[in-house]
């Protein structure tokens, strides 16, 4: 340190630093700010991308999946499955589960939903799997005719049969069928979510038929040590080349083997895009402080001159420049990491449904990014303005008698306040984007009825005549007034599909447009509180076989399609893009109001329902003269009577219908607003102290033209030209980068609105009257002083 530094420069940088505490804390609350965003999200990705099992082998542990030619996925056939468990040599484990609710029948005859799992039973011994009480399962209780048994949860056996010593052998009834408990698993154990029971997956059919399995299970494995991924992935590939294909659109393109904890493609660009955005947010973050550093240092220019004349090396003047900045990157690290820590806790606690693997606690592969990212982010900041000012003669700037002027800040400082403007335009054009379309899943839909309407989520879809009794069967409750079925319910945002309508006379033929719809069963529009603009809803003729086509559309549709003339009797054509059949022209019957089918993009809104056909139907609607939480219990028994096995999800009122979405969706909102506010402080900040300094630094200059006769609206413009200049081009920049970097709404899961050209406006504005103030209020300062104090000014 002596070669570069001294400690009696250490303590003149403290000093500096103390001395300058607004500036001090300005530069460290900004590098704070960006390491907190950037340790959370690289935490994220990290954890979302690279996590493994908590397993002694969950490094190891994989999932199989199997894809069509559009990289769709589809199940795993018996046949592949067996050829994986028997032949593949890159495995020393191939198993099956599938994760969801069970029935579960209490005395005196009390029905409750529990999340639990099917689950191949030899797979239970790679889980370390120690029960507290009994056994765990065994590969005996997976054999064709093994007697039905089940594990349940230490909270399950805690809470509904009191810790009951003697529950070991005793039968409790799941999806209408006797199981023995032979063992409970500590809380502590959690495979492949959150659940309370365990049941064993025969091993002959995988809980379907001699043909099939059953529908939703995930197949995993345990990779022999030292397999790689490419090489497990090419022999799963030959072994399944070997067997028969089935046709389209099932017919199976390929198998991929990618880690247990890994999630599909769509999610790696989705959590990519998040990684970006707060990347987006260290470059403003980085660009303001190196901003508010560079005018610092050119502050300081005449006590680095008079070191420099009293013979101290240039080396030395940089090294105490880069150390102050160091020193400062330091704490704020400390400060980000911290703040990085207590946002991810809170995350963590405060939305459920979070895989169990998932910790979101920096690990030390973070901690080492964060202080490789303090050191670069004090490399930039901190020794390129120290080389930048040191390169000048600081001996003639001592003799002049002056620091910097606007000119003497040079391309460096024009770049800087150039990227400052355009990045803060950028990311606040883009977080408002989407922050605006977030907000909306949970705005009123005035449409749809008030705490009338009980909705629930099948969590195991029922054949046609099941899901007819099952309405039967709803209807006779007391306090229902309609009840039905649908693909989904108001705000779950439905995929859309390409529309055609058909033209009539001399209308021209429109390319199809895309717009959201669902099949539905009779009685789920009226459950909803549809009301009949024009024509009718749909009615128990149209779900009759061979029915002629039909299609209900709401309002929006009728203004996006037929520009809000009549268009009942009209037909529109749906394509559907997983069938090769053609699809049917269908008349249009009714009209309702917008009824929040699809929400967030109000390009979106225009939507359909067609009766149900093939289709699978997912959610109940339920409309009541009564509380709709008092039918709950109702509701269950109903639906266990036509079948045990019928699990029922998430019943609650229809405005509570996608309540963790909205949740997930306001703190994702709340986080893009706090980092685009974020960044336009720091922006405001960083712009008005450096246009500040530069102006005050031209005191001198003021002086002159006002001592030789110049008009003082003539100094004002020339000061505040250059300035006016670099603040339009960055702001021309940023409003183009914001509108593509909003364009990347497209690889979240969801519809958000199109970027709108105005929104960059108000941003730039409020940046251009920041910048404007600070030319403004030095310059009005400097033309009140006397020319000759301003002369002897530095």
């Amino acid at each position: 340190m002596n070669r570069f530094i001294s400690l009696g420069e250490v303590r003149l940088g403290l000093r500096l630093i103390v001395k300058q505490p607004i500036l001090s804390l300005t530069i460290i609350l900004a590098l704070a700010t960006g390491i907190c965003f950037a340790t959370m999200g690289f935490t994220f990705r990290e954890e979302l991308l690279h996590s493994t099992l908590p397993y002694q082998a969950g490094d190891r542990m994989v999932r199989v999946y199997v894809l069509n030619r559009d990289s769709g996925r589809l199940d795993l056939d018996l046949e592949r499955y067996r050829a994986l468990r028997d032949r593949a040599t890159s495995f020393e484990h191939i198993g099956a589960v599938s994760g969801r609710p069970f029935t579960v029948t209490h005395e005196p005859g009390e029905v409750e939903s529990i999340v639990g799992a099917t689950i191949t039973p030899r797979s239970m011994r790679w889980l370390d799997a120690a029960p507290i009480a009994g056994r765990t399962l065994i590969p005996a209780d997976g054999e064709p005719g093994a007697e039905r048994v089940v594990v349940i949860r230490e909270s399950l056996w805690r809470r509904r049969y009191s810790s009951d010593q003697d529950l070991i052998g005793r039968a409790i009834t799941i999806g209408g069928v006797p199981r023995t408990v032979v063992g409970i698993m500590p809380d502590t154990f959690e495979f492949p979510n959150k659940g309370e029971l365990w049941l064993p997956l025969d091993e002959l059919t995988l809980g379907g038929n001699l043909a099939a399995a059953m529908p939703g299970l995930r197949v995993f494995g345990v990779l022999k040590p030292g397999v790689t991924f490419e090489a497990a992935n090419a022999e799963a590939n030959t072994l399944s080349a070997q067997l028969p294909t089935p046709p389209p659109p099932d017919g199976i393109a390929r198998l991929l083997i990618r880690p247990f904890t890994a999630d599909s493609n769509e999610s790696n660009i989705a959590i990519n895009a998040l990684v970006f955005v707060l990347l987006m947010v260290l470059l403003v973050v980085a660009s303001n402080v190196a901003t508010l550093v560079f005018a610092r240092t050119w502050a300081r220019a005449p006590e680095l001159a008079v070191r420099t004349a009293l013979g101290a090396a240039r080396s030395r003047i940089v090294g105490q420049l880069f150390f102050e900045t160091l020193l400062l990157g330091s704490v704020a690290a400390v400060i980000g990491i911290v703040a990085a820590y207590a946002a991810l806790r809170y995350f963590k606690g405060s939305l459920e449904g979070w895989p169990f693997w998932i910790t979101l606690e920096p690990n030390p592969a973070t901690v080492v990014f964060v202080v490789v990212l303090t050191l670069l982010v004090s490399v930039i900041c901190g020794l390129f303005p120290a080389m930048r000012v040191t390169r000048h003669d600081l001996r003639n700037t001592l003799q002049a008698g002056r620091g910097f002027a606007f000119g003497g800040f040079g391309k460096a400082g024009a770049l800087l306040l150039v990227v400052e403007i355009a990045l803060s335009v950028a990311l606040l054009n883009g977080a408002v984007t989407m922050a605006r379309a977030f907000t909306s899943f949970y705005e009123d839909i005035p449409a749809l009825p008030k705490n009338q309407v009980l909705t629930a989520h099948l969590g195991h879809i029922p054949e046609a005549d099941q899901r007819d009794k099952i309405a039967v069967a709803i209807r006779e409750l007391p306090g229902v007034i309609a009840a039905g079925a649908g693909q989904s319910l108001p705000r779950l945002y439905p995929s859309p599909r390409p529309v055609s309508v058909e033209p009539i006379g001399a209308e021209p033929v429109i390319a199809p447009q895309p717009a959201p719809g669902h099949a539905v069963t009779d009685g789920f529009l009226a459950a909803i509180g549809a009301r009949v603009v024009a024509g009718r809803l749909l009615d128990r003729t149209d779900f009759v076989e061979g029915a002629a086509p039909v299609v209900v559309v709401n309002e929006p549709f009728v203004q996006k399609f037929f520009g809000g003339r009549n268009a009942i009797g009209r037909r529109i054509k749906i394509e559907d893009r997983g069938s090769d059949k053609e699809s049917p022209w269908r008349q249009i019957v009714g009209v309702v109001p917008d009824l929040g089918l699809s929400v967030g993009d109000p390009a979106m809104t225009a939507g359909f329902y067609t009766p149900v056909g093939d289709e699978m139907l997912w959610y109940l609607a339920i409309r009541t003269s009564v509380d709709p939480i008092t039918l709950t219990a109702p509701l269950r028994t109903a639906v266990a009577n036509v079948d045990p096995d019928l699990q029922l999800l998430e019943i609650r009122s229809l405005e509570d219908a996608g309540r963790e979405e909205r949740v997930f969706l306001s703190a994702i909102a709340a986080a893009l607003t706090a980092m685009g506010g974020m960044a336009l402080v720091l922006s405001i900040v960083g712009i008005y102290a450096l246009l500040s300094f530069m102006v005050t630094r031209r005191t001198r200059e003021i002086g002159i033209r006002v001592a030789l006769g110049a008009a003082n609206w003539q100094v004002l413009r020339s000061i505040t030209g250059g300035a006016a200049l670099y603040l339009a081009i960055g702001g021309a920049l940023g409003t183009v980068l914001g509108i593509l970097f909003a364009q990347a709404r497209a690889v979240i899961l969801i519809s958000i609105p199109a970027p709108g050209v105005w929104m960059p406006a108000p941003i730039f504005m409020t940046l251009a009257i920041a910048g404007a103030v600070a030319c403004w209020v030095p310059a009005r300062r400097a033309l009140g002083i006397r020319p000759a104090e301003a002369l002897q000014a530095d």
